[in-house]
This record gives structure tokens, C-alpha cells and sequence, in this order.
């Protein structure tokens, strides 16, 4: 219903819907908060759980925000009267009335049903289960009509009265009369020119069983050769419908010859799906295809080779979790029949995760399949090693040395082009060590040219994803946003989950970055989103880690946070703590935070330096060790970040920069007593700054600025401090960093003359602007 007030969308038996569409659904409850659109789901809670799969795609709907439930409870006698009443041309009498009432049990189909067939019987002697009634109602039409519908009931709950006269071998015309009947007696309805539709899946349901298996089987059969007939070209819609039709013509009759009919079609349009980036519909095909595996004696496929094909599909819809339980059951059979290829193609579907407990899983089962495999193929040995070195743990006693130029040379030997795309993706796992930041721009233009030398887009991908994230750690802005759009290019070319996911984290920090923290904030839940629909477990882990970036700013809520990583620290190293400390700190929780800093203390050189995280870390530790005063760990941190002064604190572009290395060295330097020193790497900061476009960390770079040259006392030192307090607040104001907005304020009014001034700070502000050259309508821009 479309209203001036909004849009209502009604969709009716979910629990009849299948995966993709639920998925598609869950795609619009996650952003349908804050519109004018109202989306009604209707489904049958006892259907719903005895489909496994569909139970958890709408439990995922049913936990967005946006979404509530509300069960609909019987009708009460007077609900059924009126219901009764509103069905029927003239009003029923009492005795009919009482007797639906009773039989009904208030459910709305069985009212409307019921009296239907009791005024058309003319009985109150009624059936006892809906599926009865209308099997009588049916029962009730000339038997023509009843033909007409149950080979319709073949087709689908939608019918073309073209597709019905192809099967029954009738005339157009009269199909279109024998079905009128079913119309007039509304168990059929007209949907659209020439096409019907059954009122109620249920009916279709009961005209369907009403055909005997050899009916069933003649009547799929013909649909499948009107379908070859009508579309021997064989588009993806038709071929998804041959292969259903073959596949129930197949196990009805149980003909080998019919069955592998049957699994080559629908192999085919599992196939055809896949090549259109249709995973979810390919994933289903070839479901359906394992299904007929066991009913052919010697079947042109192996159930292994099958079930590689549904991970795959699985893993690019987005389906993490899911594949990699595929890929196991692949790999258990490749190992229960002694084949290690399986095992070693098992390994290598699922790819390019961090921060993930199943890359564990993975480098486990490269290790198994390299020991097995032997020296045979080293095509496959030369991925497996590149596999194996991409999910090796940073974090779990190191990396084996070496093991990433072993891939690469493997690979290179070989000319696989998989097998070099892997190796490339181990080296640059093996070089995330913030000194390697151009080598990882290297590998990234590598596997770019090899996406272009291949027309593998998924290469293409990952090249430009990571010469971003280089570009990010080296403060190269307008770098930042060419390798972005290339990136964009391809995701929306590859319309994958996991790089959808990707994009938009890397969206949401580029927002931060420049203090659109609304934006920011929108683009890192609808990352979750996407990441949650696909079970990728990396969704929620990054999530909580832009938190802690963004609510330090604003003033945002961390208690979410703190609670995913105290649950963290439970189950991990020591090392988690520092997060832990830092977060406590921003709090403003600082005897917490001093106790989980003496836990971790002791450990902190046991932090990898190979991790791209350890800047991260080591910035976040540089300012809590100023709140604790820390001096002795201060300086240890101020020399290992020394060498990265131009560079800026972060990881991935999918995870936010804390801005300047030099704003930290900065900090460090004032807290240790080198002013001269502060001041350079503040200058540099505030130079990275205005490059980088990031506003936030201009107004923190200026408020240290401020806060250095007040402790200097010169009088032109005075006068540059009260200048970079102006701006910082000027910036603060109008992005909403209301912390900041306090501690500068604070800071400007310890300056000689402190708020005497003639001018109110909102002048103060504005004068500042005006100094800048900037016209009215700019500043107005600025401050609004």
C-alpha cells in the first residue's frame, strides 16, 4: 500500500520462502530504521522450525533493531462471527455460526474455509482439519476443473494458463475455462493476464497430493520438455526450473536415466547461477544435486567435488561459517577414501580472514594435506603453501621463518596463477611489520597486475584493498582515494558479502577521519549488518574496535565495548589487557585502568612487532602511559615509534587511523620534558594533518600545540598558544567532540586574562575564522 504517509509492504508464508529471499529481506529490516517503510512478514511459527536454515535467517531478522514480533493469537468467538459474516454474501445462521466456531478453533483459514464449504455443501456436519475442507471444496468442482488444478498445482502456486495447456495437452482456451470454476469458487485467483494463482499455498498443497506418483511424475516430465521447447537457449530461470522439474520427475520415477537427466540439469544450473554471481542460488543448486547423488548408481561426480562446489558458492555468498563446515565434510571424505587432493582443495577455498578462529582451523588442515599429498603436483603443493603461510597465527608463537618466500617461490616455479595470487597473499601476512609498509604496496600492484593479466577480478580486489591500507599508514590522502574507487569498482563488479563488508568499514573510517561521525557511525552498523548476515565472525570484533575509536570523540557510550573485550580477555593472551587498560583510561576509570596495567606490564615486549596492530598498540599505550605517568615505559615507546614519525597510526583501512605517529611522539616528548622535541613532532602532526583532511586530529594536535607553548611562557609563545586553543575549539565545536571541547576550554581559560576578554568564546570562534579570510556564509558553513 503506498500512502502519502509511507510505504506498507505485506509478505505473506515466510516460512515457505526460501534462503536467498530471507536473506534479501534481512537486507531491508537492517535499513529500513528511520524511513517511511513498513515491511510485514506473516509466517507459521511450527513451519519455521522444522526449516533449520530458515529459522536462523529469520531469528537474525527478528534482532535488528528496526524489527519486533507480535504473535497473533486465535480469533475470539465474536472475531469469528465477524470474520464469518465478512466472507459470506449474506449472513450465516446461528447453528452454522456455532458449529465453525467449534471446529475452527480460531484459526482465520479454517473460518473462511469452513463456511465456504458449508455454504456450498449446505451442512454444518463439518471436516476436521483445514486440509480436509479443502480437499471437499475441491471435491465440489466438475471434475474437469479438478484435473485443471491438480496439474497446475505441478507448476507452482503461480501458474501461466500457457504452461498448463502445454502439460495437460489442451487447448488455451479450455484450460481457461476449467479453471474459471476454481475462480469462481475463489480457490484460484486471476494474478495477472492470462497467469492464476492458488489462494492459499495450502490449496496448492492439497491439489498436489490429490495426483498419484505416476501423474506427478508425467506431469513434471512434460513441464521439463515445455520448458526445453520454449527456452532452448536455457536463461537462468529456465534452467532453474527444468532442473526442478526433471529432479521431482527423477525421484518419482526413480529411472537412472531420468535421475541423471535430472543431476546434469540442474549441475547446470548451479553452474549458470554462479557465473552471474548468483552464489546463494548456485550454493542451492548444488544442494539439490548432492540430494540426487545417492540415488544413481555411478553418478558422473563425486559427492567430494560437489561439496567443494557448494563451499565455494557458500564462502563468496558470504556464508563463512557455513562453507567452512562444508569444506570439513569435503575434506573428511577426502580423508575416509585416502584422496588428498580434497583435503588439500578443502584448504584452500576459504581465504583472506584475520582475527578469525577458523584461519586456525585452516593452516591445520594445509598442514595435513601437505604431509599427505607428496611431491606429485606442485601446482597444489605450491597454494597449499601459500595457504598455509596466510593463516599462520601472529599471535601464537610466531611464524615460521621463511615460510611465505618458500610459497612465493613455489609459485613462481609452477605459473599458477591461484598459487601466486596465495603466495603474494602469504607474503604480505608475513610483512605486516610496520617497516615493510612499501613492500606491502609492492605486493598490492602485484596482485593487481596479476587481476589484470588474469581478469580475475577477486585478485584485482585484494590488490587495491591493500595498496589502501599502505597508502592509509603513509598518510597519503589523495593515493588513499584513488586505490578506494578502484576497490569500490570491483565489489560492486563481484557483489560479494565479504567485500561489501570490507568497503564499508573502509568507508566508515574514512568518515571518521574526517569527523563525519554520524556517517561513521551509520557505515560501521550497516558493516555489521552485512557481516552478521553472513555469519562472519570478524564483523563484530571490528565493530567493537571502531567503538573504541569513535566514542572517545563524541562521548559515546563504551560500556557494549568493554563488556566484548573483558569477555575477550577471558579466553585470551594477557597482552588483550592493554586494551583493556587503554579503554578504562578513556573512561575516565583510571584506578581500573592502573590494575589491568600492572597485569600486562610485565608482557608488553612479548607483543609481536610483525603485527600491523603493534602501532596501534604502542600509540594507545604512549597515552595511557601519560595518564599513569609511566615515564620509565613512555620512553621505551617514544624511541620504538621514533623511527615512524611521518607515518600514521593504523592497521587496515577497514579499522580507523588514530592519526599522526608524530601527534603521539609529540605527547610523549612534552611528557618526558623535551619541549623542543614536542614541538617539531606536533608542527609535523599538524603538517600530516592537513594532508590527511583529518579534522579530529587537527583540533588534538592543536590542543597539544596549545597546551605546549602555554608551559613555554614566552609572550609570543602566549600568543600561538591561545591561536591553536581557538582553532582546536572552533573544530571541536562544530564536529560535536564535546571531551576535547571541555579540556580545550579549560586550557584557554589558564591564559593570561584567561575569559576577560571584550569578545564571548562564540566570538572568539568566529573572529577566528574571519582571521582565516573565510565570508560569512562560510563560517556560518563551519559553525552550523
Amino acid at each position: 500500500a503506498d500512502t502519502s504517509d509511507g510505504l506498507l509492504v505485506v509478505v505473506d508464508d515466510l516460512h515457505w520462502a526460501d534462503v536467498p529471499s530471507l536473506r534479501l529481506l534481512h537486507v531491508v529490516s537492517s535499513a529500513v530504521s528511520g524511513s517511511r517503510l513498513f515491511v510485514v512478514g506473516l509466517y507459521r511459527r511450527v513451519e519455521v522450525y522444522s526449516r533449520q536454515e530458515v529459522a536462523g535467517v529469520l531469528a537474525a531478522i527478528l534482532r535488528e533493531p528496526a524489527t519486533s514480533s507480535l504473535p497473533l493469537e486465535r480469533l475470539a468467538p465474536g472475531e469469528v462471527a465477524e470474520l464469518a459474516r465478512g466472507t459470506l454474501t449474506s449472513a450465516p445462521d446461528q447453528a452454522l455460526l456455532a458449529a465453525v466456531e467449534r471446529r475452527a478453533e480460531g484459526n482465520p483459514l479454517f473460518v473462511v474455509e469452513l463456511v465456504r464449504f458449508a455454504v456450498a455443501a449446505r451442512t454444518t456436519d463439518l471436516p476436521s482439519s483445514v486440509r480436509t475442507v479443502i480437499g471437499d471444496r475441491l471435491g465440489q468442482l466438475p471434475p474437469d476443473s479438478q484435473h485443471a488444478l491438480r496439474a497446475a498445482a505441478v507448476l507452482g502456486r503461480e501458474f501461466p494458463a500457457a504452461q498448463l495447456a502445454e502439460i495437460t495437452e489442451l487447448p488455451v482456451a479450455s484450460v481457461t475455462e476449467r479453471v474459471s470454476a476454481a475462480v469462481a469458487a475463489e480457490l484460484v485467483h486471476r494474478a495477472d493476464r492470462g497467469t492464476y494463482r492458488f489462494a492459499h499455498v495450502l490449496v496448492q498443497e492439497v491439489a498436489y497430493a490429490e495426483l498419484s506418483p505416476t501423474s506427478r511424475q508425467q506431469l513434471h516430465l512434460r513441464a521439463a520438455r515445455a520448458v526445453r521447447v520454449r527456452e532452448p537457449g536455457a536463461a537462468s530461470q529456465a534452467l532453474d526450473l527444468l532442473a526442478f522439474h526433471l529432479r521431482e520427475a527423477g525421484t518419482l520415477s526413480g529411472e537412472p536415466e531420468l535421475l541423471a537427466d535430472a543431476l546434469a540439469a540442474t549441475l547446470r544450473a548451479a553452474r549458470s547461477a554462479g557465473s552471474q554471481l548468483a552464489y546463494e542460488q548456485a550454493a542451492y543448486q548444488y544442494g539439490q544435486a548432492l540430494d540426487l547423488l545417492p540415488l544413481l548408481a555411478d553418478p558422473p561426480v563425486t559427492r567430494q567435488a560437489l561439496l567443494l562446489e557448494l563451499a565455494g558458492c557458500t564462502f563468496r555468498a558470504g556464508a563463512v561459517a557455513d562453507a567452512w563446515q562444508t569444506c570439513r565434510a569435503a575434506a573428511d571424505l577426502g580423508r575416509a577414501r585416502g584422496d588428498a587432493v580434497t583435503i588439500a582443495q578443502a584448504a584452500l577455498i576459504v581465504r583472506g580472514l584475520t582475527n578469525d578462529p577458523i584461519c586456525d582451523q585452516i593452516h591445520a588442515l594445509c598442514r595435513e594435506a601437505l604431509a599427505v599429498l607428496g611431491t606429485d603436483d606442485p601446482v597444489l603443493t605450491a597454494r597449499l603453501l601459500g595457504q598455509l603461510a596466510g593463516t599462520a597465527n601472529p599471535f601464537a608463537g610466531g611464524v615460521e621463518a621463511g615460510l611465505s618466500e618458500r610459497a612465493l617461490v613455489a609459485a613462481e616455479a609452477t605459473g599458477d596463477p591461484d598459487a601466486r595470487f596465495l603466495a603474494l597473499q602469504a607474503r604480505h601476512a608475513a610483512l605486516t611489520d610496520y617497516r615493510y609498509t612499501l613492500d606491502r604496496l609492492s605486493i598490492g600492484e602485484r596482485a593487481v597486475q596479476l587481476g589484470r593479466e588474469t581478469g580475475r577480478d577477486d585478485y584485482l580486489a585484494w590488490g587495491h584493498r591493500w595498496r589502501a591500507d599502505a597508502f592509509w599508514q603513509l598518510g597519503r590522502r589523495v593515493q588513499v582515494d584513488g586505490e578506494l574507487a578502484g576497490y569500490a569498482a570491483v565489489v560492486a563488479h563481484l557483489r560479494e558479502p565479504l567485500g561489501r563488508w570490507r568497503l564499508t568499514m573502509m568507508r566508515a573510517s574514512l568518515a571518521l577521519l574526517e569527523g563525519r561521525f554520524a556517517d561513521a557511525a551509520e557505515l560501521a552498523d550497516e558493516a555489521l549488518a552485512i557481516g552478521r548476515r553472513g555469519g562472519h565472525r570478524e564483523a563484530e570484533f571490528f565493530h567493537v574496535v571502531f567503538q573504541t575509536h569513535l566514542a572517545p570523540l563524541t562521548g559515546g557510550d563504551l560500556t557494549a565495548a568493554e563488556a566484548f573485550i573483558r569477555q575477550m580477555v577471558r579466553h585470551s593472551p594477557v597482552l588483550i589487557r592493554a586494551w583493556l587498560a587503554s579503554l578504562l583510561a578513556d573512561m575516565d576509570r583510571l584506578a581500573e585502568a592502573a590494575q589491568e596495567w600492572a597485569v600486562v606490564r610485565p608482557h608488553l615486549a612479548e607483543f609481536p612487532r610483525y603485527t600491523m596492530e603493534w602501532i596501534v598498540n604502542a600509540a594507545s599505550t604512549v597515552d595511557l602511559c601519560i595518564r599513569l605517568d609511566d615515564l620509565e615505559i613512555l620512553a621505551n615507546l617514544y624511541a620504538d615509534l621514533l623511527p615512524f614519525a611521518d607515518g600514521q597510526v593504523a592497521a587496515g583501512m577497514y579499522t580507523p587511523s588514530k592519526g599522526p605517529v608524530a601527534l603521539y611522539l609529540g605527547r610523549a616528548a612534552a611528557h618526558l620534558g623535551d619541549l623542543p622535541a614536542a614541538r617539531n613532532h606536533l608542527d609535523t602532526a599538524l603538517h600530516i594533518c592537513a594532508a590527511m583532511g583529518a579534522a579530529p586530529q587537527e583540533a588534538m594536535t592543536r590542543l597539544e600545540l596549545g597546551r605546549l607553548l602555554m608551559a613555554r611562557r614566552d609572550p609570543t609563545d602566549l600568543r600561538a598558544a591561545q591561536q591553536h586553543l581557538l582553532a582546536a575549539l572552533a573544530i571541536a565545536t562544530r564536529l560535536g567532540m564535546t571531551a576535547l571541547t571541555v579540556r580545550a576550554e579549560a586550557l584557554r581559560d589558564r591564559l593570561p586574562g584567561g575569559r576577560s576578554g571584550p569578545l564571548s568564546p562564540r566570538e572568539e570562534q568566529v573572529a577566528e575564522l574571519i582571521a582565516d579570510g573565510l565570508s560569512n556564509r562560510q563560517i556560518a558553513v563551519r559553525l552550523y
